[in-house]
């Protein structure tokens, strides 16, 4: 005899939910085991790994004729230096803001951003990308 389920108190349904929930649990792992990819390695299974997750991007660096290389090693210098007294004037907001530390603290930073802008000059003057054939 099937009752009506706004008969059933609340708690019945509750764990009437509950053992559907766990029979269905227990019907896929059934599944999952009986079919052999219970315990299988994911890395040894062929056809069934990500294709991305093998895969290496290549970065094709752009040709340029020398003008434009010039021209765009112009344009990274301005920024270097533009971002080097972004940076000095971001420390010393800090140190007004918050003198503990100081003048050590903004130093430290000075010397770090003067370090990080040699480097990028540095990089930016070895940059050469191809010329393009034409």
């Amino acid at each position: 005899m099937i009752r009506n389920l706004k008969n059933i108190a609340l708690g019945h349904r509750v764990m009437l939910t509950v053992a559907i929930v766990i029979i269905l649990l227990i019907l896929l792992a059934c599944v999952g085991y009986l079919t052999g990819n219970w315990n299988e390695d994911e890395s040894a299974r062929p056809g069934y790994s990500i294709a991305s997750a093998e895969s290496q991007p290549v970065e094709l660096e752009p040709c340029m004729d020398a003008t434009t290389r010039e021209r765009l090693r112009s344009i990274m210098f301005d920024a270097l230096d533009s971002a080097l007294k972004s940076h000095i004037e971001h420390v010393f907001e800090i140190w007004l803001k918050d003198e503990r530390g100081q003048p050590a603290r903004a130093a430290t930073g000075v010397r770090q951003g003067i370090k990080a802008h040699q480097s990028a000059r540095i990089a930016t003057q070895n940059w050469s990308p191809p010329i393009c054939a034409n």
